[in-house]
């Protein structure tokens, strides 16, 4: 018959690891808490560079300068966990357009708020990381100390403390009242000290402002109150003046959506329906409502045809945060435009785990893609700056590419941001569908047959609605487009306009069949 299972041999010989295994957890905790909770990081979040740091008041503030007021809004995240931005620098060129930029991509503030959550969460295993090494260091530098002092000096030792105990207990009582008397020291005058300035009293936007109607979540925000926030009445109504006619503009052509849902063209079983957007322009706006026409077509594929910032710079990067996450679920497959070069955008978008197309054939749900983003840099009101290469350069090189492919394997659909790159591949016949933004307005479809090869040129229009370069605000400046395009094995078989009209109806057009090959 066996003896019990906890024996004292066994508690004594598991003793030693137990103990390094709570040190390494003790130790693994403070180090990597105390790490998170000093951390912080420079990012860019929505038009301003900002440093964002973790805290425990479970709110996210919002620390906007000596001008105007910090705003602080629950985040009802657990433990408390909250997170403060230090908002700092911007390249607006004033106030008024720094104010309007913040509170319409506010109105749509997805794409940041996942943005600083993926901060929040790196610094979290980032320190979390650092704490397990600082744990693991510290218990093997305890274990081989151990092991070298041995069991016979660990005994004399033993016996050693014990002997003299008496003496023993007293210095510990000395040193004890010392460390009280340092600590004491250094953190007690600031205490005793009556504070100059009262600490920060927040109140309700809504109280600040009650002419205004606010929606839900508005509601929540609060304003540290102060001088800023007196003074600054006019500025704060303007900005919340702007957010609120956003938000009701595209929350009321978002609900359209769904009432014609039926007119739009559904993918029927072995079908795969993309939604081809172009020419964002920074507006996020029309984000959700693209999102929602393309889940109500059951869409499977984003094709972004480029252009979804003004400039390039880095302050636009808000403009593929929201992009992402409002087309969750989807397989994007992405150029960058004229106004997107200078390789921010695009590393953007491959952050974001985007197939951006760079000459090379691939293949996402079936579909056989070539393409490549735009050579030309425009800035926002700038003109053209030449890249490498021509655009028609670019044509003749992406026709031989798609021309070389075998006969098993065509091109299917070529994306390109100016419709002039994909001109050499449609006069030779080398891809069925070839698809382009740029213009700002609807080209085609247009089809013709090359050696009993159906070939279908199509450029969409601008889907932020933009007249110029830049189209984010609260309402309209041009219709707003987006194209369903159907495929069936890999081959475009039709493609079908939703368009978001300026006094924000939804226009949906007919499908349209493309020709199917006649053989070669």
């Amino acid at each position: 018959m066996s003896g019990p299972l906890l024996t004292r041999s066994r508690l004594r010989r598991a003793a030693p690891w137990a103990g390094l295994v709570v040190l390494w957890v003790v130790v693994s905790v403070a180090v990597g808490l105390l790490g998170f909770v000093n951390d912080s990081e420079r990012v860019t979040i929505g038009a301003h560079a900002a440093e964002v740091s973790p805290t425990f008041d479970g709110h996210a503030t919002l620390d906007l300068g000596a001008v105007l007021p910090r705003l602080r809004l629950k985040t009802d995240l657990p433990g408390k966990l909250g997170v403060n931005l230090d908002v700092q620098e911007t390249d607006a060129d004033n106030l008024t357009d720094l104010l309007n930029r913040d509170a319409l991509i506010a109105s749509q503030p997805d794409g940041e708020i996942a943005r600083i959550r993926r901060v929040i969460y790196d610094m979290a295993v980032d320190n979390a990381v650092a704490g397990a090494g600082s744990g693991l260091l510290v218990a093997v530098v305890v274990a081989t100390a151990w092991a070298m002092v041995g069991p016979r000096r660990r005994r004399e030792l033993f016996v050693a403390l014990h002997s003299s105990e008496r003496r023993v207990r007293h210095r510990a009582v000395v040193v004890l009242v010392a460390m009280l008397v340092t600590i004491a020291s250094i953190f007690g005058p600031g205490r005793m000290r009556a504070p100059e300035i009262e600490p920060t009293t927040w109140k309700p936007l809504a109280s600040l402002l009650p002419e205004v109607s606010f929606d839900e979540r508005l509601k929540d925000v609060e304003v540290a109150a102060g001088f800023s926030t007196t003074g600054g009445v006019g500025v704060i109504r303007t900005a919340v003046q702007t957010y609120e006619r956003s938000t009701r503009f595209y929350g009321q052509v978002l609900d359209k959506v769904s009432r014609v849902g039926g007119r739009i063209h559904q993918a029927a079983e072995g079908e795969t329906v993309a939604l081809l957007v172009s020419d964002r322009h920074d507006n996020i706006g029309m984000d959700p409502i693209a999102a929602e026409v393309g889940k109500v077509a059951g869409a499977k594929v984003l094709i972004d045809a480029g252009d979804d910032s003004s400039s390039g710079q880095t302050w636009e990067g808000f403009s593929i945060n929201s992009l992402a996450q409002h087309f969750k679920g989807f397989k994007v497959v992405a150029v960058a435009g004229n106004h997107d070069a200078g390789g921010y955008i695009e590393n953007e978008m491959r952050k974001h785990k985007f197939t951006v197309l760079d000459s090379k054939p691939v293949e996402v749900e079936g579909i056989r893609f070539l393409g490549d983003s735009d050579p030309t840099r425009t800035g926002l009101g700038s003109a053209d700056s030449p890249g490498d290469e021509t655009t028609e350069e670019q044509s003749k090189r992406l026709a031989d590419v798609a021309c070389d492919q075998p006969e098993d394997k065509p091109i299917s659909t070529m994306v390109v941001h100016d419709p002039s790159s994909f001109q050499d591949t449609a006069n030779r016949g080398c891809a069925s569908l070839l698809l382009s933004g740029h213009l700002h307005r609807q080209v085609g479809p247009d089809t013709k047959v090359l050696e009993g090869r159906a070939v279908t040129t199509y450029t969409n229009s601008t889907t932020g609605g933009a007249a110029y370069a830049f189209a984010l605000g609260y309402t309209l400046r041009r219709p707003g487009e987006v194209t369903l395009i159907t495929y069936e094995q890999g081959k475009p078989t039709g493609l079908q306009t939703v368009t978001v009209e300026l006094n924000g109806e939804i226009t949906v057009g007919t499908y349209r069949a493309l020709p199917a090959d006649t053989g070669r």
